[in-house]
């Protein structure tokens, strides 16, 4: 697992995320969760891939940074996968809530999947 996080001059940590795979939206909410923890950039690195910067804040150790950016890495995936399932299902979740307020005639004509 080394090679998912490189570090570079001064302490930071450079971690390398898929475009293909991860969307701004999902990065940037996980960036936001980490900034008490330390500094984050988030850059354009590559046409295919966004870099994640680390910077550590108040006398951190180099160990613990990179736990930081390891559980950064499990946020981002999480970040993701609440994108994904909102796209695949969250008319379902419009239905529910306008059913709640004023019940639909046919429940199954307005889910649309």
């Amino acid at each position: 697992m080394d090679d998912i996080v490189k570090t570079l001059e001064g302490g930071k940590l450079l971690l390398k995320l898929s475009k293909k795979i991860y969307e701004k939206e999902a990065i940037f909410a996980a960036a936001y969760k980490f900034t008490n923890y330390c500094t984050i950039l988030i850059e354009p690195i590559e046409d295919t891939y966004v870099g994640v910067y680390f910077e550590p804040k108040e006398n951190q150790t180099p160990d613990e940074l990179k736990r930081i950016a390891f559980d950064f890495c499990n946020e981002v995936l999480d970040q993701q996968v609440r994108l994904d399932l909102e796209k695949r299902y969250g008319n379902i979740r419009e239905i529910i809530v306008k059913h709640a307020f004023s019940p639909l005639k046919n429940v199954k004509e307005a889910i649309r999947l």
